[in-house]
């Protein structure tokens, strides 16, 4: 037995909410422990999930930022920056698990606060007073047990083992539709084709039902790279012989109809379940058990899933059932001879796309990626640490039954149409009952929440937004769950995280930060900020009131009500106020914000704030909306420093 105490943070599972959350601590200069049971680093994104699940790069930052960056001066520096593979690689968006898994090697490996232990597994946890002090945790290899102290930990693994050992309450399956008022929860029949028609039977009553898992293949149909399918030695036909019948009917046409096969550089494939085939490489009702299942359940599982895939592609490849042209179709992939080398060429990581949810400070419902009542954006959340841009989804729950009318499969759906941009509030997670801890990848929402945050680029951000908090937690010795929001947002900020999406914000703007900010408190209802526009005199004022209510800002003055201050020394006489216009109609006449109050507005706050603003030199009468963001900003970030 072996106690550790040298290290401040520990973060449990070395998926991409566990990467980011310890380069981020790390490179605040705190000691960190990333554990991974397993001996495979990177989670899915270095396990065969190369097509990134996100919408645009614009809608995210930080640390999924920088790797997409690093994937595509991979493809510039090694093939050249014309090259096909550039191509193919979509600034860094889709790229193959081996180039995956060495740029998260060299960032782990380039922290020298980080010490990353593969293959230990948990078995233990302390808590005392509500507060976790010490995990245990095993080595698979050689039985080693090690007790682990520190002062923040963050269970970053899929499953939530960490937070759901430590006492943390959680949730498992799918929600009624009346629970959290969401419209296409629980039990529902969604035709996945274009017009995604609701089917009869979609009830949505809630049930404990987890959506499918699945293996994330990666495929190859270059010859001089193939390694053969061959036949699992636990091979059921009966798996799959409805797939013969939907050939027949002309549903199914080649491989490609049955699993998807989307490209990723040098001839290779990221192969995903396909949406419209009734089998394919999910298989429904079988994860069920998984989330709450010891190791040997879960290996069970895991074999099951594995014999299956393998199972499937040598059917469609083999069976005499299968017309020989798509059986000749199909021969034309194989597995990619320079991938998984250590696991015979077959992904490690299943991809549990969703397993415990932890009952946290705030529940993310299908409510906040849609438009805001009133609002022409996603709901606003005012501890916002990252925002999410994939379209709400989820995989089957149930295999084939009549009810689907050879049409789709039960949880099977997809809400392109209606997923917003949207912001992701801190309190999410913050776990219940348990101190110390942070659980940024089994995040609090329901099943229709978490079908748009749990793709790994959100995982990525959250996690890294988890580890800049237990940092500030650390410095600062203050509970995750009480420190400053806005210190935190200032920190990510810094960082180059996307708290606030907009339109119209590129980001090299100079006053893009103030707009994240403030994106988070109100200031803006939709996603347009205008920054290059005048700035109102009655929309400054409500700004100004907005931002004395936030931390920092209660000296912030008002605004000047009258624009008619002179200097001191010059005379006001001789003067006959009440002859002027009154100052609703000068107002009403003037309502743009001048450059000159806006001068006589910041002499008051550099007296309060020694900050020295200034109003900036420039041929403009008019204040724009960007330049009165940032002064706002300025001031707050200059009180909140007096209190870091």
């Amino acid at each position: 037995m072996h106690i550790l105490d040298n290290y401040e943070l520990v973060v449990y599972a070395a998926t991409p909410g566990g990467m980011g959350a310890a380069i981020a601590a790390a490179r605040r200069n705190k000691k960190t422990l990333l554990i991974e049971p397993s001996k495979h680093m990177g989670g899915m994104m270095t396990s065969g999930l190369g097509r990134t699940d996100i919408r645009s790069l614009e809608a995210s930052g930080s640390i999924f930022k920088e790797f997409a960056t690093k994937v595509k001066e991979y493809y510039v520096q090694h093939y050249g920056e014309h090259s096909q593979q550039v191509e193919d690689c979509n600034q860094g968006l889709w790229f193959e698990p081996s180039v995956a898994k060495d740029i998260w090697l060299t960032l782990l490996t380039n922290e020298s606060n980080i010490t990353l232990c593969c293959n230990n597994e948990l078995v233990d946890t302390h808590v005392a007073d509500h507060a976790l002090e010490q995990i245990s945790i095993r080595s698979v290899e050689n039985g080693q047990l090690f007790h682990i102290h520190a002062k923040v930990f963050i269970d970053a693994s899929y499953e939530g083992d960490l937070a759901a050992m430590a006492g943390v309450p959680y949730t498992l399956g799918r929600e009624a539709r009346t629970e959290w008022n969401e419209e296409y929860a629980g039990k529902i029949y969604m035709d996945y084709h274009p017009n995604k028609t609701i089917l009869p039977h979609s009830t949505g009553e809630g049930d404990n039902r987890v959506q499918a898992y699945n293996f994330r293949l990666c495929l190859t149909d270059d010859p001089a790279n193939m390694v053969p399918v061959t036949k699992p030695d636990s091979y059921v036909r009966e798996n799959y012989i409805s797939l013969i019948e939907d050939i027949k009917k002309q549903r199914i046409n080649g491989l490609g109809d049955i699993m998807k096969l989307e490209r990723i550089p040098n001839h290779k494939t990221d192969t995903n379940n396909h949406h419209y085939c009734l089998c394919s490489t999910d298989l429904p009702e079988e994860s069920d058990l998984f989330p709450e299942g010891g190791s040997e359940v879960r290996r069970q599982i895991i074999n099951r899933h594995r014999n299956y895939t393998k199972g499937l592609l040598w059917f469609i490849q083999n069976d005499q059932a299968i017309p020989n042209r798509i059986r000749e179709d199909a021969k034309k992939w194989g597995y990619a001879a320079d991938e998984f080398i250590e696991f015979d060429h077959f992904p490690p990581q299943i991809y549990v796309r969703e397993a415990r949810r932890i009952k946290g400070e705030y529940v993310f419902s299908e409510n906040d990626a849609r438009l805001a009542p009133g609002l022409e954006r996603a709901p606003i959340h005012v501890d916002s640490i990252a925002v999410g841009d994939y379209a709400i989804d989820s995989h089957a729950t149930r295999k084939r039954e009549e009810a689907g009318q050879d049409v789709t499969l039960e949880g099977f759906l997809g809400l392109t149409w209606l997923t917003e941009i949207y912001q992701i509030p801190y309190a999410s997670m913050i776990p219940q009952n348990v101190d110390r801890l942070l659980v940024p990848v089994a995040i609090s929402s329901t099943h229709l929440g978490f079908g748009t945050i749990r793709m790994e680029p959100f995982w990525l951000q959250i996690g890294f937004a988890a580890g800049i908090s237990a940092s500030i937690s650390i410095s600062q010795q203050k509970s995750v769950r009480d420190i400053s929001i806005d210190f935190l947002q200032d920190a990510l900020i810094e960082k180059d995280q996307k708290l606030t999406h907009y339109q119209d914000v590129t980001w090299d703007h100079p006053y893009r930060q103030a707009a994240e900010y403030f994106g988070t408190k109100g200031f803006f209802t939709s996603y347009a900020a205008k920054l290059d526009q005048p700035l109102l005199v009655s929309e400054a004022s409500k700004w100004v009131m907005m931002a004395r209510g936030l931390e920092g800002g209660s000296s912030i003055p008002v605004l000047p009500a009258s624009a008619n201050v002179l200097p001191v020394g010059v005379d006001m006489g001789p003067r006959s106020p009440r002859e002027e216009l009154s100052p609703s109609e000068y107002w009403q006449y003037n309502p743009v914000l001048k450059r000159n109050m806006a001068e006589q507005w910041l002499s008051v706050v550099n007296r309060l704030t020694n900050l020295r603003l200034r109003v900036s030199q420039t041929d403009r009468e008019t204040v724009i909306r960007g330049e009165f963001c940032h002064w706002l900003y300025q001031i707050l970030k200059a009180n909140r420093s007096k209190f870091s």
